[in-house]
């Protein structure tokens, strides 16, 4: 880790550090010695967080899938968030064993549930920048993102040879600056140990998702094994059944995802004008018809439960974003200081050669926006199975009409499992065929509204009235009237004479074609913008970093980070103040007589809330009620679900699970009046656990007495 971490000292310096207040910021562990931590609150010595040469609380967290956890016991205990397991769970859930619905509970390891999570736990780090650079002098932007992508690719592959035991990741810190070799040890043995049920872990629902108050105990237990043992990991963490109270030095550990906040003025407008909207609108549109769809089969609700979650989350995180950028002056304060770089270099003959790139930039976006909504579209066509099998049909198609007969069967039969593997939706179809016929005409239907002349081509040139309803119905009998949509006979076709059926033709597999085609430009065209504009991104940060100096911490990108702050409660708007603490309280009144099905709770168990008391420690010393989650201004984003909360002495106090509505921002801009995190307060957790789950075995492994 050392080397990593004197690598990431050099890289930090490059950036200039926004920020005007020190909680702002998801830090390299290389800065935690340039923030003053002991004056903020911390009790420990910053070497216990992150230590080069011995164990420290950086070695108990893990990635997890797409969120981070932390060992919680010598023998492979991992606390994360119920949402980050909430798809594992419904995997193992059936009708008859619904865990998802009722939780779950393994006494003994015996008991525990493999899942398909990847545990991921860093072990070194190495900056590779010169090494990735290597040979980009003189190439235009694609040839540079091109050369690029093949010296990762080929030191990824010399690494992976000398440590085969070993996950290997090249992240870039700074777009075509800075890039860091992360190497992983993977644990693919991850088991389900403790559950709470749907009514603790997901209480609220959509209704409460991005929001607070909030009432919901978004955590779970699992276990990392290695060669069939429990995993022993270097370093666990201590559990603090006290929790926290307002005012108290907070932190996290944890892997954050994708962070913006270091692009140009017209990359926000890119967000608030186009993905957010567009995305939002069509997973909304997504959420609906599955669920007119699934209805109340519950195999059906099962099965697409991890689905309408990732749906439901996203559009509504979607949402808060665009409600922050409306709200504040985030864009307009970025196209300000925009302005003022230009301004800059226009005034200093040492930025000469940056005065161009202004105007250029601002050309490269406005093209980037006539393509972005066909764009995004037609990403989302494929996304449905007639049409993208009808596309996959077209692509061998056309490559073996340029094969002769002989040549045509021996590449179809060189390539059986192959062709087979890029048709495993189509096989699913036949059970979900009238939600797939849905979306495909919907999306039919918006690609048919296009401005961009050469789609317009391809549905004017198909139907004569342009209404809605005419389209709609032409794209409903073009579903099914295609070859492909009678599933069972098109399957047995690919299974017994595949060159037979991939030289089928119908309407739906010649629309495809032509949508192939057209996207496959629009693919090239946009490749070529993205690699122009992350060409002029580092010499924005250039000028920055001349005008204001300093130092400054890179966008986040899935690799570790720290992040520290206060308990602290907000003002999301006019004469409304939230205090940063909820109890169990909050969750009888939501409950109690409302029809609202994400606040429901079966009688017993609201019985058995009003009627267990509970060890004193775990209450709220104002409230007499425990604690259920908590408020802090942490700089929090995607990926650090499920990250420990630490107190001053570096013991877990809580579980991060979310941002409030205004926070979702952080992605763009952090801001100490609305950037407020939520995690599910200890107390709530081991109060699940002890008094709902009775999961004294693994309370006592915890080190936990109550």
């Amino acid at each position: 880790m050392k080397k990593y971490f004197l690598a990431i000292i050099a890289v930090s310096l490059l950036f200039s550090f926004k920020s005007s207040v020190s909680e702002e910021g998801m830090f390299p562990m290389s800065h935690l010695s340039k923030l003053d931590l002991k004056k903020a609150g911390l009790e420990i010595e910053v070497d216990e967080i992150y230590n080069e040469s011995k164990p420290s609380l950086v070695n108990a967290l893990v990635r997890l899938g797409g969120c981070t956890g932390s060992f919680i016991s010598s023998e492979g205990l991992i606390i994360t968030n119920h949402h980050c397991v909430f798809s594992s769970v419904a995997a193992a859930s059936s009708p008859e064993q619904n865990y998802l619905e009722n939780g779950f509970y393994a006494k003994e390891n015996s008991a525990e549930l493999k899942t398909t999570l990847p545990c991921k736990i860093t072990q070194s780090y190495k900056d590779v920048s010169s090494e990735v650079l290597a040979g980009i002098d003189g190439l235009n932007a694609v040839e540079k993102q091109s050369k690029i992508k093949e010296n990762i690719e080929a030191i990824i592959k010399q690494e992976e040879e000398t440590n085969k035991d070993l996950a290997i990741e090249i992240s870039e810190m700074l777009v075509g600056k800075s890039y860091t070799l992360f190497r992983y040890k993977t644990l693919n043995d991850v088991r389900l140990v403790y559950v709470p049920p749907k009514n603790i872990g997901k209480f609220g629902g959509e209704t409460d998702n991005w929001e607070w108050p909030r009432h919901n105990g978004d955590f779970s237990i699992v276990r990392a094994y290695e060669n069939g043992k429990p995993y022993v990991p270097e370093k666990y963490l201590e559990v603090n059944p006290g929790g926290t109270k307002e005012g108290d030095f907070t932190f996290i550990l944890g892997y954050p995802g994708r962070t913006y906040r270091n692009q140009t003025a017209q990359f926000l407008d890119y967000q608030n004008n186009y993905v957010l909207p567009i995305i939002a609108d069509w997973f909304e549109f997504r959420i609906d018809a599955i669920k007119d769809f699934a209805g109340t089969d519950v195999a059906k609700q099962l099965a697409y439960s991890g689905t309408l979650a990732s749906l439901s989350n996203t559009a509504k995180n979607f949402r808060g974003k665009l409600q922050g950028l409306q709200r504040t002056n985030v864009i307009k304060q970025t196209y300000k200081d925009q302005d003022k770089l230009e301004d800059y270099a226009n005034k200093n003959e040492k930025f000469v050669s940056y005065r161009p790139m202004f105007a250029k930039n601002k050309e490269l976006y406005n093209r980037t926006f006539e393509l972005i909504t066909d764009y995004l579209y037609i990403n989302q066509l494929y996304g449905t199975s007639l049409f993208s099998s009808a596309a996959t049909v077209s692509m061998y198609g056309n490559k073996l009409s340029n094969l002769s007969s002989k040549d045509a069967k021996l590449y179809v039969d060189s390539n059986t499992t192959k062709i087979t593997n890029r048709f495993r939706s189509y096989k699913g179809l036949s059970s979900s065929k009238r939600l797939d016929r849905k979306l495909f005409i919907e999306l039919f239907y918006r690609l048919s509204r296009t401005n961009l002349p050469e789609l317009k081509n391809i549905f004017s040139n198909r139907i004569v009235s342009m209404s809605k309803n005419a389209v709609k119905e032409y794209a409903a009998n073009l579903y099914d009237n295609s070859k492909l949509v009678n599933v069972d006979k098109g399957s047995k076709l690919l299974a017994t004479k595949p060159l037979k059926f991939l030289n089928q033709k119908d309407d739906m597999i010649t629309f495809a074609n032509e949508i192939n085609t057209l996207f496959s430009n629009i693919q090239t065209e946009m490749t070529s913008l993205n690699a122009e504009i992350n060409e002029i991104i580092p010499r924005f940060n250039d000028l920055e970093m001349e005008i204001n100096g300093g130092e400054f911490v890179p966008d986040a990108n899935s690799t570790l980070r720290f992040t520290y702050g206060f308990v602290n409660g907000y003002e999301p708007s006019d004469a409304v103040v939230f205090s940063p603490f909820t109890t169990i309280s909050g969750i009888l009144e939501k409950s109690i007589g409302s029809d609202n099905k994400d606040y429901f709770l079966q009688s017993e168990f609201i019985e058995k809330l009003q009627k267990v008391e509970p060890a004193d420690i775990l209450k709220h010393p104002e409230h007499n009620s425990v604690v259920v989650a908590f408020l802090y201004n942490m700089d929090t984003t995607g990926g650090n679900s499920g990250s420990p909360i630490m107190d001053s002495k570096g013991r877990i106090v809580g579980v991060n699970f979310d941002r409030v509505y205004t926070a979702t921002i952080n992605d763009y801009a952090w801001n100490e009046s609305y950037s407020r995190s939520i995690g599910v307060d200890i107390r709530y957790v081991l109060y699940a656990m002890k008094y709902f789950g009775e999961a004294d075995e693994v309370l006592s492994e915890m080190g936990v007495e109550l």
